[in-house]
């Protein structure tokens, strides 16, 4: 068991643990059958992972009931953390897998999600209860809001050259270049959401190599807009597992409302004209026009085309456009 009142101590000693092995294997929910399906499949049999150490407040450690976490995870955390809760079927409270570095991660469509050391690569599991029609869209959101919260908390401005955003669905931008991006997946039995399982990655410390493209331009890191010494990727996880919190607990008592409302709020595309791309390689096709309204579904309604847009994936045209 770990305590530590400063998580910025410990995400900077926590690889040092791991590799001396203090700590290892010793809490109970690591023994468990979902613990070992975790742990193998992160890191593999007689690898070393901590889990269900003492979080300190800051984490918001009475939301988060398990903790998982690895220096290297050699697979996708999102997809193990998924087929865990699929084997077992279902999740016992709230949890927290965190890997400083790994393989394998993606972001939507299964596209590769470029990994370097000093950024923030998160996913948690959620036990929940939900009506599925009303809320499932909801659990969509929740993440991105949550991470927008945070930039607010940190500093990052609202508008001006420096402007925080999603771009929609599940982008986060800071001044025109992608900081991170979301996840969602949600587990429903007789029309109730019971598990959803949120994906979290963000560039704090390190801009990874990410060739340009018309979808993400350009990627950023939180360090370069905020140039002050305490900094960590543990001091922006505490702060997202605060926010996801608040925003999960604002969920359940006050609904979808202002989550959308919010959502809404921090959309860079919101009177934007831009170009939604759809389909597969023989059947692609595009849509353009300025966007009028983000609907409660996150559909779009587009200036130049009378059909809801539902799927796709977005490019900002210039501001100069008509």
């Amino acid at each position: 068991m770990l305590a530590c009142d400063d998580p910025r101590v410990f995400l900077e000693t926590l690889p040092g643990f791991l590799s001396s092995g203090v700590g290892s294997g010793s809490a109970g929910k690591e023994h468990s059958p979902f613990g070992r399906t975790l742990r193998e499949a992160l890191l593999g049999p007689g690898c070393e992972i901590w889990a269900d150490f003492s979080a300190p407040a800051a984490w918001r450690g009475d939301f988060w009931s398990s903790w998982y976490l690895a220096a290297d995870a050699r697979g996708s955390q999102y997809d193990v953390l998924r087929k865990a809760i699929a084997d077992n079927d279902g999740l016992d409270g709230h949890l927290v897998c965190l890997a400083l570095r790994g393989a394998g991660f993606h972001g939507q469509e299964n596209r590769n999600w470029a990994v370097r050391e000093g950024n923030l690569h998160l996913s948690l599991g959620l036990e929940c209860d939900f009506p599925a029609a009303e809320t499932g869209v909801a659990l969509t959101m929740l993440p991105a809001v949550a991470v927008t919260d945070v930039l607010a908390e940190w500093g990052v401005p609202a508008a001006g050259d420096g402007r925080r955003g999603i771009k929609w669905v599940n982008d986060i931008l800071v001044a025109g270049a992608k900081l991170g991006g979301v996840l969602t997946a949600v587990r429903s039995q007789d029309g109730r959401l019971r598990t959803a399982v949120l994906g979290i990655g963000l560039n704090v410390l390190a801009i990874p190599e990410v060739p340009p493209t018309p979808f993400t331009p350009a990627v950023t890191c939180l360090a370069d807009h905020l140039p002050r010494a305490d900094l960590s990727v543990a001091g922006v996880a505490a702060a997202v597992l605060r926010a996801v919190a608040r925003r999960f607990e604002q969920l359940e008592t006050e609904g979808r409302g202002p989550l959308l409302e919010d959502y809404r709020r921090e959309s860079l595309i919101l009177g934007r004209r831009v170009t939604v791309q759809a389909g597969g390689p023989e059947d692609s096709f595009s849509r353009s026009g300025r966007v009028l309204e983000i609907r409660p579904d996150l559909a779009l309604e587009l200036s130049d085309d009378p059909t809801p847009v539902t799927g796709g994936r977005l490019i900002l045209e210039p501001d100069h456009l008509p």
